[in-house]
């Protein structure tokens, strides 16, 4: 599993933002009004849809990563608990182990995740709050940009 480069993806971005930006205007600036609502509707539900499509592989490639990691984490605590009891030539008790193991995984993520975000550290209040905020911003923000859309869509319009 690799990372996306930023810069492939900052272009990627900006390419879906800048086509749907133009089939916007396009829509806006057709001189029928009802051919144009189709199309602007058209566009805009494919823009919502595409963007969500995005944000749910986004989350379950985290989630995999998280999997990934956390068993990764586990097995080389594992295997470094196993080589010191064969080395100390202790008992091994495999099971005991695993769940040591997996304890110790579990901790170390929640140090990182404490120390690398902020969100661990907030409350269920404040991420409710966050996530209203969220919401309210995509509503602001795609009104910004099919009202910039719509008002060269217009300008178009009239000067044909």
């Amino acid at each position: 599993m690799t990372a996306t480069p930023i810069y492939r993806a900052f272009a990627l971005g900006l390419f879906r933002s800048s086509v749907f930006f133009i089939c916007a205007v396009v829509a806006f600036s057709q001189r029928e009004d009802r051919t144009g609502t189709i199309l602007l509707m058209i566009v805009f539900l494919l823009d919502v849809a595409s963007y969500q499509i995005v944000q749910v592989v986004t989350i379950s490639n985290e989630s995999v990563y998280a999997r990934v990691w956390a068993d990764t984490l586990t097995n080389r605590l594992f295997y470094e608990k196993l080589f010191e009891k064969i080395r100390e030539r202790e008992y091994v008790d495999v099971d005991a182990l695993f769940k040591e193991a997996t304890k110790s995984s579990v901790a170390d993520v929640k140090v990182f995740l404490k120390d690398t975000t902020v969100w661990s550290e907030w409350g269920g209040f404040k991420q409710t709050l966050a996530g209203i905020w969220s919401f309210l911003w995509l509503w602001i923000s795609y009104g910004i940009f099919y009202g910039v859309a719509g008002w060269m869509g217009t300008a178009m319009r009239s000067s044909f």
